[in-house]
């Protein structure tokens, strides 16, 4: 009987010690694809005004691989990482996260948009919010919740239970509700 390949998922691991880009390139260079969000900070290089990309949260990685493949780089960079976990049966598993809120995740944090803003999951509650879909605009396409965040109406988007990210303002007119 053939044995059944594991399945590959998106996880997410807590970066230590504001290590992100060094953890991504060991885990990257390996063939393991990666993502963290970019923030584009403005600075002054030999006089002149250049943008220079950071990680936009600082402790958070995401991989795309096996749970066997996420459960050894953990192992190998103890200390550095935490992968995010759920407990199911009395059992603590890593967390997959879906594909569709990640891929919508990526959409809204790859837009290069100095107004997004990165906010605490666990003290945002935007699911009271109406569930909308984005029609037009750098953010097409991306569905999520609407909620005023310091008086604007913003798109919020997450990934359940670990980052939430706060669009620009969207205008009414690109919205459709789900």
């Amino acid at each position: 009987m053939a044995q059944m390949e594991e399945e590959v998922h998106w996880y997410a691991y807590k970066v230590f010690f504001n290590k992100v880009v060094e953890v991504d390139t060991m885990i990257s260079e390996s063939g393991v694809v990666t993502y963290y969000p970019v923030v584009k900070e403005k600075k002054i290089v030999g006089g002149k005004v250049v943008r220079v990309a950071k990680p936009a949260i600082s402790s958070l990685l995401f991989v795309r691989c096996t749970e066997e493949v996420a459960l050894a780089w953990q192992n190998l960079l103890m200390g550095k990482v935490m992968l995010y976990n759920h407990v199911s049966d009395g059992v603590r598993r890593p967390s997959p996260i879906d594909e569709e809120e990640m891929r919508v995740f990526i959409l809204v944090t790859s837009v290069d948009d100095e107004r997004l803003q990165y906010l605490n999951v666990h003290t945002v509650n935007f699911k009271q919010g109406q569930r909308v879909r984005v029609t037009d605009g750098p953010y097409k396409g991306c569905a999520g919740y609407i909620k005023r965040v310091k008086g604007n109406r913003r798109l919020l988007v997450s990934v359940e239970g670990i980052a939430l990210v706060a669009t620009s303002y969207i205008p009414s007119a690109f919205l459709e509700r789900i």
